[in-house]
């Protein structure tokens, strides 16, 4: 039986497109950690990119926020330091002091350097899966960074080549390890595996392809989001 300390039930407040698409790589780590403790979810409340209300009452205007209970968790990390800390009796999501410092660094190195890059490749295909409300604001707010969200499209195919290059320490780790955090994935790997499910729901443009050990490796562990295994 689950060992939930709280009383209320699980719900998880993610971004969701119009056709049920999975498109914050940040609610699917939250989701990939509940599912990593076996913990299950009663309800996910969809929230559209211009919902800042409905998210609110956790201080939060971005997804995922976690109310478990009697708790109000915002942010995937914060949310992964919760469920780690609230339900130490279930398989760990740093294996200790040293896991926890791993899954910092690909924490940083996802939203510096992985996440910009996987998004100026499927930025403006993701326009295709919300209304015209989210469609504007993501013009609004990702053009001054991206430049015009067109214009990544067609420059994408050039850029791609160097993309696959630059993953090659990833590639090498996983390929070596089993995963990045070792033979059981952590925290790390759900991080990084997040962000390429987040582009393959978003667009069909491969940015691994189907022979690339990155492309199984995430295929692995992000079928946890396809298929809810929590008991």
């Amino acid at each position: 039986m689950e060992s939930n300390p709280r009383a209320g039930g699980r719900t998880l407040y993610d971004l969701k497109s119009l056709d049920g698409r999975q498109l914050s790589p940040f609610g699917q780590r939250a989701h990939l950690a509940l599912r990593h403790k076996g913990l299950a979810v009663d309800r996910v409340i969809p929230v559209r990119f211009v919902d800042k209300e409905t998210i609110a009452f956790a201080k939060s205007q971005t997804v995922p926020v976690l109310v478990d209970g009697d708790a109000v968790v915002a942010d995937s990390w914060r949310i992964a330091h919760y469920l780690e800390e609230t339900y130490p009796d279930r398989p760990s999501l740093f294996g200790g002091d040293a896991g926890r410092a791993l899954a910092r660094y690909f924490n940083n190195w996802c939203g510096l350097w992985l996440t910009p890059e996987i998004a100026s490749f499927i930025l403006f295909d993701m326009l295709d899966h919300v209304d015209e409300e989210d469609r504007d604001y993501l013009r609004r707010t990702r053009e001054p960074r991206f430049g015009p969200l067109a214009k990544l499209n067609e420059t994408r195919e050039a850029r791609l080549p160097a993309f696959r290059k630059s993953l090659d320490p990833l590639r090498l780790t996983v390929k070596q390890n089993g995963n990045l955090h070792g033979a059981t994935p952590g925290m790390a790997d759900f991080m990084v595996a997040a962000a390429f499910h987040w582009a393959e729901q978003s667009s069909r443009f491969a940015l691994l392809d189907a022979d690339d050990p990155l492309y199984s490796w995430s295929q692995r562990l992000n079928a946890k989001l396809q298929t809810d295994k929590s008991k």
